[in-house]
């Protein structure tokens, strides 16, 4: 699907304001009206016979073009795609959007938030709402955020056309939260969606980037459930699908090790076995427990992190709940791709935030930064303030980072949000560490039991 910059690009201007509503056949002469189109009946102004039809369709091109679709008519909802095959939208929910869209248009109450990425199809709906809003014969007008700016900045009658804006029936704002703007336009626009949160005016909000990316005053009017409906397009062609889980532990297990008799073993055996009979007893743990919990699993090279957090992702998997595994360095790779292009974190990042078990893979194991760390800081935060159940592994010792100093050693960036990660991780009330041997298990015979 086209971007909204496109659409408006290769929009049509006439320089007559008739030549599109008007073809040939309207003008042929007509000898009861003399082809003026109206007679008097019983002294009233009445549309002429030859004219049966015509009107109700002049009149409706007419709103089209008050409302500024006239010219984005393949956008209606009836041609609005839900097999996928059109545009990067996941087709999995596509049909449900379409549902909520089309329900919305015929009762315009309270707001409706459009979400997703771009070529998702989120301005298609929204022009399809205002559409079908004219075709039930209501109000509506569409801007997007940049046609508002211009009615902002317009010295000519500024104050009038912008309070008519503001105040309209029902307006929908698409593209917004794509730039930013100066603080004068800011205040504008705040002021616009203000007024019509307060007074409940229905609204049709489009937005390219994730709620959460937005400032806590709009996230709230974004949000706000007595008020707000919301629609969310996916695209198909997100690198994440299913869980996350790496091929290569799709099978992973927790599974006891079976043990030789103690006399047969090296001390450096001991060491290993115990340690992972313990990291087993306390995976089993978390896997039981219903109450928020988080573990931290730490260990050197190929002493099995990876392998843990996959085996107990799987099983949170089996229980039917919401899982996601990703290694740090993709997901700070995905995060930057997106804020590159002002498109926010990203939908990877906000997955990350929400899902009800998040398992981090590798914390600190790429080449950090005073940024990538802060991403991460917000990441810890926002799950451990909403009490969500979350894995981290890493190849820095647990006793490292409860006694960090940033004046004694380095640790990662070394900043800030390195040694704010690290208080968060020392939570003694909240989580729970696993320490794993330093030796490469990769390197090791160790025969689980089936």
């Amino acid at each position: 699907m086209e971007s909204l910059k496109e659409i408006l690009n290769n929009r049509k201007f006439s320089t007559n304001y008739f030549e599109e509503f008007e073809n040939e056949s309207d003008y042929l002469e007509c000898e009861i009206c003399d082809s003026a189109r109206w007679i008097i009946v019983n002294k009233e102004t009445v549309p002429c016979s030859c004219q049966s039809g015509k009107s109700d369709d002049l009149e409706f091109k007419i709103k089209l073009r008050y409302a500024g679709v006239h010219q984005l008519l393949e956008y209606d909802l009836k041609k609005f795609k839900i097999d996928g095959k059109i545009g990067k939208a996941d087709p999995k929910n596509l049909r449900e959007n379409l549902r909520k869209a089309d329900d919305y248009s015929k009762n315009p109450m309270g707001w409706l938030v459009i979400s997703g990425e771009p070529g998702t199809g989120k301005t298609h709906l929204a022009v399809g709402i205002a559409i079908n809003c004219i075709q039930n014969e209501n109000t509506v007008i569409y801007k997007s955020t940049q046609e508002v700016i211009d009615i902002i900045t317009n010295n000519n009658n500024e104050e009038n056309n912008f309070n008519e804006l503001i105040d309209y029936p029902f307006l929908i704002v698409d593209d917004y939260g794509n730039q930013k703007y100066s603080d004068w336009i800011e205040e504008k626009i705040d002021h616009l969606f203000t007024y019509r949160y307060t007074r409940k005016l229905p609204t049709v909000v489009v937005i390219n980037k994730s709620i959460l990316d937005f400032d806590e005053r709009s996230q709230t009017r974004f949000t706000d459930p007595n008020l707000v409906q919301s629609i969310h397009l996916d695209s198909k062609n997100t690198n994440h699908k299913g869980n996350g889980i790496p091929k290569v532990f799709e099978n992973a297990k927790l599974r006891k090790l079976t043990r030789k008799p103690n006399k047969e073993l090296t001390q450096e055996e001991k060491i290993t076995f115990d340690s992972i009979e313990m990291a087993l007893l306390k995976s089993k743990e978390f896997v039981e427990s219903k109450s928020p919990s988080w573990l931290y699993i730490h260990g050197g090279t190929g002493s099995g992190k990876s392998y843990l957090t996959s085996a107990i992702a799987n099983e949170i998997s089996k229980k039917n709940l919401n899982i996601f595994y990703i290694s740090t360095s993709e997901l700070i790779d995905n995060v930057r791709d997106f804020v590159r292009t002002n498109q926010g974190k990203g939908f990877v990042y906000d997955l990350c935030k929400d899902v009800e078990y998040l398992f981090l893979d590798d914390l600190w194991g790429h080449n950090n930064t005073k940024w990538s760390d802060e991403i991460i800081y917000n990441l810890i935060v926002y799950r451990q303030d909403n009490l969500k159940h979350t894995v981290i592994n890493s190849s820095f010792d647990h006793q490292r980072i409860k006694s960090y100093n940033s004046s004694k050693e380095q640790l990662s960036s070394d900043s800030i949000f390195t040694e704010k990660i690290c208080s968060r991780l020392s939570n003694k009330n909240l989580v729970e560490q696993i320490s794993l041997v330093s030796s490469d298990i990769r390197k090791k015979r160790i025969v689980r039991k089936k």
